[in-house]
């Protein structure tokens, strides 16, 4: 899961898919000067309060508290403009449940410039994409296309997150909609899986309630309620441009100033997720469903927040444990056949995050698979794991980060995420440096700390008794 599956969110996850003050003491930028990597004639940008170069990485920091993240890449034709806010379903109060979710869909009903509909024919004309995401820390919204017609696309994408059509009208429209999306969710023994498992896994913080919110809440949902919501988190100080791909940087800039950048709007910062109460026990649940015939099961364990240096020692075990054929659990699990299918690893929130193992088996084998997985992390809690294991685990991350960064998308994800969700820049620009930097002992200490016997969460769904 590691880094960008947090951001795609794992459907099961409902997104599988990032509070970020301002960039990190070594990121803020009190002149008005780029570094020596480059410069830029900053007093033409509309706007502008800062700007800072970090390993190819302009930030930006304008007027009135927006974030822009720009990335000029000449090895591609391609362009990637996402637009996020530190605004997700763990921020929500009771008679919210489900708003961050519903306002994804509200942004899509047309805005003050434009008609319902129209903005998404104009992009899929040129060949673009456009979409978006809601997860429990974060949402964004983004288009891809071809870099001749970025301005215009980033300007599709100011109307609909500055602009949109929040009427009552068309709130009973979406309504009908969701409630649809929800239906399905709920017929969906996975679904009802994860869910049950955040249930259980999370008692102080909101991470407990589901992304989508409940039939009683999005029923209630009214003009008043949802314009309060908006125009309360999709506010300058909480809005992170992000811009990668075959453009001119100034003139992104430029363009970003005279559109977010001009925008009012009350200061809001997400305020910081409390940890939740360290897990003494285990916790467990059996779901059954008629409709299964296979066995479907979660165990989780409570580890520190994304921002903690503690995400770069996860994701390495994650490597280890579960990505490839030389992972210990395809060898230990899948190719011995004691399941057909799992993945794991690391799952980062801005509060406590979980490590996790899922795996999919014959009902009659769920007992044996965690037999073999309590076994391993016993041995490695007893003995530690061979140094040569973890400096393998550390390459392939580094050589898989390498390629993943081609895409412009997962480029632009990567600081978005960093920016909105982490809080601090330095998430991606450093990212390399700080898997590289994860030593044997951090893994040894970080099983031997957070993955025992004595303190996880299980969830099964099991096919119904006969």
């Amino acid at each position: 899961m590691g880094k960008i599956l947090n951001i795609l969110s794992i459907v099961i996850f409902t997104i599988f898919v990032l509070n970020f003050a301002s960039c990190s003491e070594k990121g803020k930028v009190l002149s008005k000067k780029v570094g020596k990597e480059g410069s830029l004639n900053i007093n033409s940008i509309t706007n502008l309060d800062s700007l800072t170069k970090k390993n190819g990485y302009y930030i930006a920091k304008y007027k009135n508290g927006v974030t822009a993240f720009i990335k000029d890449r000449k090895d591609t034709q391609a362009v990637s403009l996402q637009v996020w806010f530190g605004v997700g379903s763990v921020f929500e109060n009771d008679r919210e449940r489900g708003l961050s979710h519903f306002l994804e869909h509200m942004l899509f009903n047309g805005t003050k410039y434009t008609k319902p509909g129209e903005i998404e024919a104009k992009i899929e004309e040129k060949g673009g994409i456009i979409n978006a995401a809601t997860s429990k820390d974060y949402t964004f919204y983004y288009i891809e296309i071809a870099y001749p017609f970025w301005k215009e696309a980033l300007t599709y994408l100011y109307y609909m997150t500055t602009a949109p059509t929040l009427s009552q009208k068309m709130i009973e429209k979406e309504k009908p909609i969701v409630l649809e999306e929800l239906n399905r969710h709920l017929d969906n023994p996975k679904s009802k899986l994860w869910d049950r498992f955040y249930e259980l896994a999370y008692k102080k913080t909101n991470y407990k309630y589901p992304t989508i919110g409940f039939r009683e809440t999005i029923e209630r949902f009214d003009e008043p309620l949802v314009k309060h919501y908006f125009y309360s988190h999709y506010v300058p100080s909480n809005t992170y441009v992000v811009v990668v791909g075959n453009i001119d940087k100034e003139k992104v800039l430029n363009e970003i100033g005279k559109t977010w950048g001009s925008v009012k709007g009350e200061y809001y910062k997400p305020p910081n997720v409390p940890l939740e109460p360290k897990q003494k026990e285990v916790r467990k649940d059996i779901l059954r469903k008629s409709n299964i015939t296979r066995a479907y099961v979660i165990i989780g364990w409570q580890v520190p927040p994304v921002k903690s240096k503690e995400s770069f020692v996860g994701s390495v075990l994650e490597e280890i444990l579960f990505n490839g054929r030389t992972s210990i659990f395809y060898q230990k699990l899948k190719e011995t056949g004691l399941v057909q299918g799992y993945y794991g690893g690391y799952i980062g929130h801005r509060g406590t995050s979980q490590f996790i193992v899922y795996f999919i088996t014959t009902p009659d084998k769920v007992d044996k698979v965690k037999n073999e997985i309590f076994k391993i992390f016993k041995n490695f809690r007893e003995k530690g794991l061979p140094k040569k294991l973890v400096e393998n685990g550390k390459e392939r991350i580094i050589n898989r980060e390498i390629f993943a960064r081609e895409e412009v998308s997962n480029d632009a994800e990567n600081l978005g995420y960093a920016g909105a969700v982490v809080g601090n820049i330095d998430y991606e620009v450093n990212f390399t440096k700080y898997i590289k930097e994860v030593k044997k002992e951090d893994v040894d200490r970080f099983i031997k700390e957070f993955i025992r016997e004595d303190n996880y969460t299980e969830v099964q769904l099991l096919p119904e008794k006969k």
